[in-house]
């Protein structure tokens, strides 16, 4: 035990690094940097409850000395509060670590044009941070705020505590609200589910609760519509039928229906949802969403009333693409390239195997025969990267190409600084959802053409809309459909399976040495965890051109369950990367080397919803670590890891877009809600050596036989017919 010595102390400086946090009880071990009467500088171990305070913050603590046996000198905080950061170092870790907005390349900035003065400038005049180039009005405004008033998280985290909400949720809420988080949160604890990831509408709701707001009233009713609208979005839909928020008032929330319509009409009148008629229901949307929907339907028209190309340009552009092939074009590719070029708007689909590479080789060819330069998109890295090499010029994802700006919050380009190119080529358009599409079609000028490419037969956007087969059912634009498999291709048994899929037929699983798919029956779901782990570790590298488990994607329909990403990925971590500098935050521990996928959208950072990153470097005093992506790097903190997941097992919905020199996928009936003909089809077609599936037959043949695409609540194939 620890030898109290009881004088108590008063000590003041810049939290310098975190050695342990346990971010449910708030218990840290830090060491914080103090300066000394004489001017120097002492380091001391503090321990307590720091809950709430981030590196490079200045902390003001009360509390007293103990003599650890083991870790010697310490001081035991008793009582502390925040104070605002001394000296131009800790100003710029202040900076990075508390303000929403601020990474450490802009605090770089901001400490270069100010230098030893900024701590003055902050003082006097904080309003001149806009100075500083690159730097938004949003993100001024947060620093003026914080600044002048560096106070409420400690009170904001001891108050979410207190509702079961860890540290970490009241950093990042800081981070958006700054000194008035408390209130905001008091007078709308509803905000919570609605603008912080993780914290849902129920464990908002039982906050609110705590503060009185009765369960039948209307600040409830219409944070329930918002969260329900916000969950069926997330689930893909665009808008969500009365009909089922009335069943989810009744029987969800224990809500009276008549409620329901009062808030509705509330959330009308302030511009929050929109309600038309859809079928024989009402549709209710989230205005953004709404406005995505009629923004591409409204484009989509604008752009087939344009004047297309000559049509003698058209044939000169048709020869030199043929030339530029190296290939006979099929009669199929021929037309299909003419349509592109003599269509302001086409769509192009096929299978794997049928010349979709081939084709665009070709048309790039062609239009710069014909004075064009296209831009080349797609909307994930990889997929852009695949696209590039294909076509050999730059290919871009759609958030690059659009120029996404983290000062406005919003792209760059849009209808009053559209893009400077008369033709767009978007691959992997079936992964594009609404919004996405709605901000690419209002950055193309009114003359602009727009290919779409993509394979029908894959699942939908892992976003909101399906617009990619909306736009094909509708009928408004031309549709190439490219059946006929190239003899290569046909030599693989990955392609040819992936086209009996589509038939509806069994796949063939004679597993040949020579081949690239494989199957091995598995039954208990140990037994297919243990396969999986020999194929990563070592029955695949070395073979297919396989160099290590780095080239190899587990791949399973669910998250949860015993062979969901959850479990695998713990098990998959313990195996190839079992030890190394490490950070932790509850229960989760991501280390130096190891595989991680980005969960949701990230425009600051530009790291986007399913990119692969491996953690290059971690700080566990700090709390931070910077990934590595295919096209950047970034850096994070302890308050930003739920926006990350191991990633040595994925869904297969996050795999869209890209492929893998080689794919394990589990099938087996712990999955039965999952399996389901598209996504095995999309799980196969991800593969580019070998793909391998391990569970039973009774599994896969359901997902054969499971043909059933689940409807996605969408008007937009509507909107493109009637015009």
């Amino acid at each position: 035990m620890a030898h109290v010595q009881q004088a108590e102390e008063l000590i003041e400086g810049t939290l310098d690094h975190v050695l342990y946090v346990n971010d449910e009880s708030g218990y840290s071990v830090a060491i914080v940097d103090c300066e000394e009467a004489d001017g120097t500088r002492k380091r001391v171990t503090v321990v307590g409850n720091l809950a709430g305070i981030e590196v490079g913050a200045g902390i003001r603590a009360r509390g007293h000395i103990e003599k650890h046996p083991r870790y010697g000198e310490q001081f035991r905080v008793v009582d502390f509060e925040t104070i605002r950061p001394a000296g131009v170092a800790a100003i710029e870790r202040y900076l990075v670590s508390e303000i929403k907005g601020v990474g450490p390349a802009l605090a770089r900035r901001i400490v270069e044009h100010f230098g030893e003065e900024l701590g003055r400038v902050l003082d006097e005049n904080p309003e001149r941070v806009r100075e500083v180039h690159g730097l938004g009005a949003v993100v001024a405004s947060r620093i003026v705020a914080a600044w002048r008033d560096s106070s409420g998280l400690r009170e904001l985290t001891v108050f979410l505590r207190g509702h079961g909400i860890g540290a970490a949720y009241a950093r990042r809420i800081h981070k958006i609200y700054g000194k008035d988080s408390l209130e905001v949160i008091r007078r709308d604890p509803y905000i919570l589910a609605r603008t912080v990831h993780g914290i849902g509408f129920r464990t908002a709701d039982a906050v609110a609760e705590k503060l009185g707001i009765p369960r039948n009233s209307l600040q409830r009713a219409r944070a329930a519509i918002l969260f329900l609208l916000e969950r069926m979005a997330e689930e893909g839909h665009v808008y969500v039928p009365l009909p089922y928020l009335e069943s989810q008032f009744r029987e969800g929330l224990e809500m009276d229906v008549e409620l329901a319509s009062q808030a509705l009409e509330e959330l009308r009148e302030s511009a929050e949802v929109v309600c038309e008629p859809a079928e024989e229901h009402l549709a209710v949307y989230l205005r953004r969403l709404h406005d995505a929907e009629t923004g591409v339907a409204s484009r989509l028209h604008a752009l087939t009333q344009g004047r297309p190309i000559a049509r003698a340009v058209v044939e000169r552009a048709l020869a030199a693409g043929e030339r530029a092939s190296g290939v006979q074009l099929s009669t199929e590719q021929r037309r299909a390239l003419r349509c592109a070029l003599e269509s302001k708007v086409t769509v192009i689909t096929g299978g794997p195997g049928t010349g979709k590479t081939t084709l665009l080789k070709s048309l790039v060819a062609a239009l710069g025969a014909a004075g064009i330069k296209p831009a080349l998109a797609a909307p994930t890295g990889r997929a852009a990267q695949r696209l590039a090499e294909s076509c050999g010029r730059e290919a871009k994802t759609i958030h690059r190409l659009l120029e996404y700006s983290p000062e406005t919050g919003g792209f760059v380009r849009g209808p009053e600084f559209p893009l400077r190119t008369n033709y767009v080529v978007v691959d992997e358009a079936s992964m594009m959802d609404v919004e996405l599409a709605a901000s690419l079609l209002g950055a193309l000028m009114p003359e602009s053409s727009l290919l779409l490419v993509g394979d029908r037969d894959q699942l939908p956007s892992v976003g909101p809309g399906s617009v990619l087969k909306d736009i094909i059912v509708s009928g408004l634009v031309p549709v190439i459909e490219l059946r006929e498999v190239y003899r290569q291709a046909r030599e693989s048994t990955i392609v040819s399976n992936a086209h009996r899929l589509n038939r509806g037929e069994f796949p063939d699983i004679s597993n040949r040495p020579d081949g690239d798919f494989f199957f091995f029956e598995r039954a208990a779901p140990d037994d297919v965890l243990q396969t999986v782990k020999q194929l990563v570790q070592n029955r695949l590298v070395g073979r297919f051109g396989i160099r290590d488990p780095g080239d190899i994607q587990v791949l399973t329909p669910m998250n949860r369950g015993p062979l969901g990403t959850h479990a695998l990925n713990q098990e998959l971590q313990r195996l190839l990367n079992p030890t190394g500098r490490e950070i932790r935050s509850g229960d989760r521990v991501l280390r130096e080397g190891d595989r991680v996928i980005q969960l949701r959208n990230d425009y600051e950072r530009m790291v986007f919803n399913g990119s692969i990153g491996r953690v290059l470097t971690v700080d566990p005093e700090r709390g931070r670590m910077t990934v590595a992506f295919e096209d950047t790097h970034a850096d994070y903190d302890l308050s930003d890891m739920d926006e990350l997941a191991l990633g040595y097992a994925i869904s297969v919905h996050k795999s869209q877009g890209s492929q893998y020199p080689a794919v394990v996928m589990t099938v087996h009936p712990s999955h039965y809600l999952m399996l389901r003909r598209n996504l095995l089809y999309t799980a196969i077609t991800r593969a580019e050596r070998v793909c391998v599936l391990v569970g039973t037959r009774s599994a896969l043949q359901q997902a054969v036989r499971n043909a059933d695409e689940r409807r996605r609540f969408t008007r937009l194939a509507e909107r493109l017919r009637v015009g």
